[in-house]
């Protein structure tokens, strides 16, 4: 009988101390709700303020490397962004000349240095446009492309001797 009491006192000291135990490791709780904003920008693109194409002789092509366009992506979303350019007629300086159109116009961007988490895709352009030039997509957060490109203009054959200027347009949407 002696057995089952010494048992007995066991298993209840075994309940005492698991209820203790239970009993030491819950405790009290605060919690404090934490709010934050995070800000989007804005979109913007850059080009060179002017840029020469040289001189080419009629029937030939007159070509140049147009460096330093750039996208800032500073919205801080998923949207991806496309950028596209278009190109005026090469008007000429003397009044009465001919204007060389934009139709021989060519736009060849190189593949773009990224920063951020982005994926950017360059297309050829031709003609007056508008046309793609760099697509963005797989777009989290800020991000960044800069790029240069080869363009050229088709010098026709009856083109007079003259000087002449016409606006190369970039845009980002």
């Amino acid at each position: 009988m002696n057995r089952s009491w010494k048992a007995a006192g066991i298993l209840a000291a075994a309940g005492v101390l698991g209820v203790v135990g239970v009993q030491s490791a819950s405790g009290a709780d605060d919690s404090t709700p934490v709010q934050a904003q995070v800000d989007g920008g804005s979109l913007s693109i850059s080009a060179p303020a002017s840029f020469d194409l040289g001189s080419a002789s009629p029937g030939e092509t007159a070509s140049a490397t147009l460096a330093g366009v750039a996208v800032t992506d500073d919205r801080a979303g998923v949207l991806g962004w496309v950028t596209s350019v278009s190109m005026g007629d090469l008007a000429p300086e003397t009044e009465g000349g001919i204007a060389i159109p934009a139709s021989g116009f060519t736009y060849d961007p190189s593949a773009a240095t990224t920063t951020g988490t982005v994926t950017v895709t360059e297309t050829t352009a031709t003609g007056a446009g508008p046309s793609v030039v760099q697509t963005a997509t797989a777009v989290t957060g800020q991000n960044a492309a800069s790029w240069d490109a080869v363009v050229s203009f088709v010098i026709p054959s009856d083109a007079l001797a003259d000087s002449y200027a016409a606006v190369l347009t970039h845009s980002v949407i």
